[in-house]
This record gives structure tokens, sequence and C-alpha cells, in this order.
């Protein structure tokens, strides 16, 4: 066997080898308009309740970095928020659903909030007001296609609530080295016995 074909083959069969990788859903709100008791975009929507988008250095809260905007959780009209992505399709196969969140920032009591994504992930968090920002990363698997809403559903009435910045739902790719690996060596090993029977 040509040994350019064999190389061709080889890199056709370690690319295929693996699934597609991809940005599902993305979002640091920075492309937002900061105001109180907001809607955002068509990315999201309020319900029982109201959040608050923010620049950082307002009412003296820090996002993700120390730049750019974020969202707090529990608006400006007593009744905390609860904010859900627009429907997202999601296939078969493994996916990470990240966020950054942290405390109140402003000295209050601690927040607490439930993240839901259709019947894949169900998480609590219980936040005293220092909490430091901190990245929450969940893997999960689907085994067929569905869709289904990313979910921050805030507690309490106080005004005050956890902040939330950079959610990202991303496809994991899940590569097969392995199948391709053998499937190289059987060309090679099918090459060079035809190279044996030509002499």
């Amino acid at each position: 066997m040509n040994p350019k074909r064999l190389i061709g083959i080889l890199a056709v069969a370690f690319l295929s080898a693996g699934a597609h990788a991809g940005v599902i859903f993305q979002d640091n709100f920075d492309s937002q308009t900061a105001a109180l008791n907001t809607d955002l975009d068509s990315n999201w929507s309020v319900s029982d309740g109201t959040v608050d988008v923010v620049n950082t250095g307002t009412y003296g809260l820090t996002c993700v970095g120390g730049t750019g905007k974020c969202v707090d959780l529990h608006g400006s009209s007593g009744n905390a928020g609860k904010l859900s992505s627009r429907l997202l399709s999601i296939d078969a196969g493994d996916y990470t659903l990240s966020f950054d969140i942290s405390g109140n920032q402003r000295g209050s009591a601690a927040d607490s909030m439930q993240m839901t994504l259709g019947g894949f992930l169900n998480q609590s968090f219980n936040l005293v007001s220092s909490a430091p920002w901190a990245t929450q990363s969940f893997n999960f698997s689907v085994a067929s296609a569905t869709s289904n809403y990313i979910v921050f559903n805030h507690a309490g009435g106080d005004n005050i609530g956890i902040m939330l910045d950079n959610v990202s739902l991303v496809k994991n790719s899940v590569p097969e080295p392995s199948s391709a690996i053998l499937i190289g060596l059987g060309l090679l090993g099918l090459g060079l016995y035809r190279r044996k029977l030509a002499k």
C-alpha cells in the first residue's frame, strides 16, 4: 500500500473517530441592558418575580473578572426571580453545564437558589453574602433528543440575591482513539502483507 495513501486513511480515521463538540447556549450578560427588574433579551425569560442586570461597580457589586455585567437573581420588587433560558434543543450525548455564582456581596443574610435543567440536573445552593465568585460545573448525559430550559429559581424577599454570570451549556466530544488506532494497525498490516506477497 502506498505510504501516502495509508497516512491519509489514518488521518480520516482519527478525525472521524470522535463525536462533534459545540456550544449549545452561552451568555455572559455583557450584551444585556443594565436595569432593575428587567426581562433581559430573547435568551431569557423572567417569571415569579424579578431580576436585576448590573454593571461591575454599580451598587458596590463586582461581576466575574471585575468587568462586564452580571445578574442579581433577586430583583428589586420584593419578590425573588425565576430566570429561565430560551428553550434549548438537546441531542443525545454528553454535556457540561457551567455558570459562575457569588453571594449577594452586600452583607445581608444568606440566599438560596435552585438550579434545574429538565430532568437531568437539580442542584440547590445556599450562599452567604461573602461567598466569592466560583464556577459551578455539572456533567450529564442525554439518551435521546429533547428540549429543555436552564432555570435559576431564587427564594426570598429582601431585594438582594445570589449573583450569576457566564452561563454555558456545551456538548462534549467523545473521542475514540482506540478505534482509529485499531483501524490504522489493520490497514498497515494489510499493506505490509500485500507488499510481502508482491516480492
